[in-house]
């Protein structure tokens, strides 16, 4: 049983003509987990997504496991990690394997750049602290104790409160596809009334705000064990609708 969402405007049929009101064409673009045969989303820009000015390597990213492989308890002291840095580019990883890597971060300012994770699926977990995650879907709102649910390739910004309490977030990156396991959902998709959460828990983007903006806007982008740099020359945010 898919759940289906939207908002904003978008035309009676997909893959039609749709037009502004100037005249001009909106932009569609599919955005699949997996092309067009996995769970994907249709979205409507003011602008084509694909205008990019500029686009450069920034840094590697490479764990590096510990040499010592001895099966010993080990203890992550996060509690004596120092504040500070950004939400996306400066997370300490603590424990990975192929399919999953566990982060942690105490950022104490808000990105002036978009981030987009292409490799990986995020789960973060909000410890401490508050704010909006402003994605091309909309706006929503998260506090202590949420999980955000980002996907493989949503183009996202954090806009932490900073003069509250300091956030903490534990950030889960899976190469896999984050679902709901199989045994808590019946034949239809439907969560069962085992489950430890229902539909109820779920909250998705209620608002959706588009940015008519032209101008350089940076977006980073995570591929290939390394963060890329791409200019865009319109603010990403520029969706009119989706579903």
């Amino acid at each position: 049983m898919p759940h289906y969402h939207t908002l904003g405007t978008i035309p009676r049929k997909r893959h039609i003509v749709f037009r502004k009101p100037d005249g001009g064409l909106y932009a569609e673009e599919l955005m699949g987990h997996e092309g067009f045969h996995g769970t994907s989303s249709l979205l409507y820009h003011i602008y084509p997504p694909t205008t990019v000015k500029s686009v450069r390597r920034v840094k590697e990213i490479e764990y590096e496991p510990d040499a010592d492989q001895a099966l010993r308890h080990r203890h992550f002291l996060t509690s004596r990690v120092k504040p500070g840095g950004s939400p996306t580019l400066d997370r300490i990883p603590l424990l990975f394997n192929q399919d999953i890597a566990m982060l942690y971060v105490e950022p104490n300012r808000n990105d002036e750049h978009f981030y987009r994770n292409a490799q990986g699926d995020e789960l973060v977990y909000v410890s401490k602290g508050s704010g909006v995650l402003d994605t091309v879907y909309g706006s929503l709102e998260y506090g202590e104790g949420d999980y955000l649910v980002i996907h493989r390739g949503i183009l996202h910004q954090y806009r932490m409160k900073l003069d509250g309490e300091q956030t903490k977030l534990l950030i889960m990156e899976s190469r896999g596809h984050v679902r709901y396991p199989t045994r808590y959902r019946n034949d239809f998709g439907q969560l069962i009334e085992g489950a430890p959460y229902s539909e109820r828990d779920i909250r998705g983007p209620l608002e959706l705000v588009p940015h008519d903006e032209k101008g350089d806007f940076p977006l980073y982008v995570k591929q290939y064990n390394g963060i890329n740099e791409l200019v865009l020359d319109h603010h990403p945010f520029d969706v009119v609708g989706w579903d």
